[in-house]
């Protein structure tokens, strides 16, 4: 691809994303995830009220009247984004909506002075991009999303995440955009949600053509390449593998957004936002 076709692929991802980002910023983006870490800034008088687990006792001690630890909510968060590269990833138009999903949240950190990374995987993380700030580190990030053609045809998600959260330091929110067809990430989805905020972005194909029900037909794995012999009746099948996964993604502590490969995903983001808020002020 030349540089100019990336150039124009990559303003035109820009550009469809900006009702987004406007969309998301500040208040919904924000809501996205569980809160900005907080970090100390110094201490101050205990006055009455505050709770005695952040009474500072070695400077009360050292000062001989009691203080507290006061902090300051951290102004600065990383975004770290999972996309898969896998075979099954890259069938119809779910490439596409990967990378404008990847853009909108790339634009948003941007326009939020967040720091935004991210990582192309397939059997094993192929491209890695170091979370950073700036619109040229936004562009670089897409730039590298887009002209990478993977190896790989199929998905491990494990080894991603593994991967991902080895590198990451606490509180990065991870958002994996994906079709989910690996048999195993559970544990390692668990492993990650405990120690950060985890979203999982669950986008299938769209089956645009249905063959006539009843008749059984030969199809092919876009990642390992065996064949196998269905029944047509599969859209029943398909959306009960679909309840299915976001069971699992559920059940191992990700937040999760199923869309179609043909979705406008500005609606069903900003949808997804809103029941977050109000669940969140629920629980408040």
């Amino acid at each position: 691809m030349e540089a100019s076709d990336i150039l124009r692929r990559i303003r035109r991802l820009e550009f469809r994303t900006r009702r987004a980002v406007n969309e998301f910023a500040p208040g919904a983006y924000l809501s996205l995830f569980r809160g900005r870490g907080v970090e100390f800034a110094d201490i101050r008088e205990f006055q009455t009220g505050d709770d005695a687990r952040i009474v500072d006792w070695r400077a009360t001690a050292r000062l001989g009247r009691p203080v507290v630890k006061r902090f300051v909510e951290e102004r600065e968060l990383t975004l770290m984004l999972l996309v898969d590269g896998s075979a099954s990833a890259r069938c119809g138009q779910t490439r596409e909506r990967l990378l404008e999903l990847v853009a909108v949240f790339a634009f948003s950190a941007l326009r939020n002075h967040d720091r935004v990374g991210a990582m192309l995987f397939t059997s094993e993380p192929e491209r890695i991009v170091a979370p950073g700030q700036g619109r040229h580190h936004a562009h670089r990030l897409l730039r590298e999303l887009v002209t990478h053609e993977p190896a790989g045809q199929g998905t491990d998600l494990g080894t991603a995440l593994e991967t991902a959260h080895r590198a990451a330091r606490r509180g990065t929110v991870f958002v994996l955009l994906s079709d989910f067809l690996d048999p195993a990430f559970d544990s390692a989805l668990r492993r990650v949600s405990l120690r950060h905020d985890l979203v999982a972005v669950r986008v299938h194909a769209s089956r645009p053509h249905r063959p006539p029900a009843g008749l059984w037909i030969s199809l092919a794995d876009a990642e390992t390449g065996q064949t196998a012999l269905l029944s047509t009746d599969l859209q029943a099948a398909a959306l009960d593998r679909g309840n299915a996964l976001d069971r699992r993604l559920r059940a191992a502590g990700a937040e999760v957004l199923a869309m179609d490969d043909t979705d406008d995903p500005v609606p069903l983001l900003a949808r997804f936002l809103g029941q977050r808020r109000h669940a969140r002020g629920g629980r408040r």
